[in-house]
């Protein structure tokens, strides 16, 4: 079997990994500032402490 030395073992380039990483990223940053907005927006609504 022939050895592709420009593959991870993800099967991902380099240049692709660092793409797929920087849209992972994104999507999380999204997520938490949803999550962070939604606990604020409780927290004013009913004060769980």
């Amino acid at each position: 079997m022939a050895e592709n030395t420009g593959l991870s073992f993800t099967g991902l380039t380099d240049e692709q990994a660092q793409e797929l990483h920087a849209v992972y990223m994104s999507g999380l940053w999204l997520f938490v500032a949803v999550a962070l907005v939604a606990h604020l927006a409780v927290l004013i609504w009913r004060p769980w402490f």
